[in-house]
């Protein structure tokens, strides 16, 4: 992997640089040094380098994890009801298969409102049916009526807040626009879907590196060097460019295989959750 896409290069100054970096190393070596075992939400299969070397403590891949969802539209385990629940849904459930993007980025993430105004406009441009996350503090960055408009017409709906698993896991879901926080790049390879990938900062980077470059399951929207304003032309033609990769689509539903196989019965992940269990025991 080029250095350059590591965690700490992307704080917008030196110091800041230095302080994560500090940070992110002298915790993984204090976890090291008095650890039995280091939890990672993740699966040998998509990082096999991480786990075939000697490690100072044992480290046991235990994802991807998720809130188990009951098979009805009632909240997953450890979710509450939000009002926008039912309209994600409902959305979601007049659209053909496979044809919404689904647009989240996160609860830190920060767009100017130029960058907004042009990626509503280049969804709307695509013609495809999405749903896109817009947080309140963000939301009267949109261009006046978007929201409005665009539900009036059918052709997509802006919410503040979405059951994300779910919405993820809905047959009319087809491509995931995401900020490639560690979390949402799980949910989207469990539920094999490609990406879009618009990073903000530390390891989103890093993780947008795995997406587009080692799994090849996704796309990257801005320019490696950031700080130019993606315009609404280019949010159409990815759009276009990953609906039509069919390689990507099978790469990542391979992934999702190896997800569903690491957390069945017989998965290392849950494996490894009895061997830490065990261990308490004792």
């Amino acid at each position: 992997m080029d250095a350059t896409f590591l965690a700490w290069n992307y704080m917008g100054n030196r110091d800041a640089e230095r302080l994560v970096f500090h940070y992110l190393t002298s915790t993984a070596q204090a976890a090291a040094a008095k650890a039995d075992f280091l939890l990672c939400n993740t699966f040998s299969d998509i990082e096999p380098a991480v786990f075939a070397g000697p490690t100072p403590a044992t480290i046991l891949p235990i994802g991807p994890l998720r809130t188990w969802q009951r098979p009805t539209r009632h909240a997953p385990v450890g979710h509450f009801w939000h009002p926008d629940d039912d309209a994600c849904m409902s959305f979601l459930d007049a659209q053909p298969r496979g044809s919404v993007v689904y647009v989240a980025f996160g609860s830190i993430s920060i767009m100017t409102a130029a960058q907004l105004e042009e990626l509503a406009l280049g969804l709307e441009a695509s013609g495809r049916p999405f749903l896109w996350v817009v947080r309140p503090e963000q939301a009267g960055k949109l261009p006046a009526g978007f929201a409005d408009a665009i539900d009036g017409l059918g052709k997509g709906k802006v919410v503040g807040w979405a059951p994300q698993e779910q919405v993820l896991g809905h047959p009319a879901v087809g491509c995931f626009v995401t900020h490639c926080g560690w979390n949402s790049t799980l949910e989207g390879i469990r539920n094999g879907l490609p990406m879009l990938c618009w990073p903000y900062f530390t390891d989103q980077f890093t993780n947008q590196t795995y997406i587009c470059d080692i799994w090849r399951v996704g796309l990257r929207v801005a320019s490696a060097e950031g700080g130019r304003l993606v315009m609404k032309e280019r949010v159409v033609e990815l759009l276009d460019r990953i609906f039509e990769d069919e390689s990507a689509k099978e790469r990542v539903l391979r992934l999702k295989e190896m997800a569903e196989k690491n957390m069945s019965e017989e998965g290392q992940s849950l494996n490894n959750l009895n061997v830490l269990m065990e261990s308490m025991g004792r």
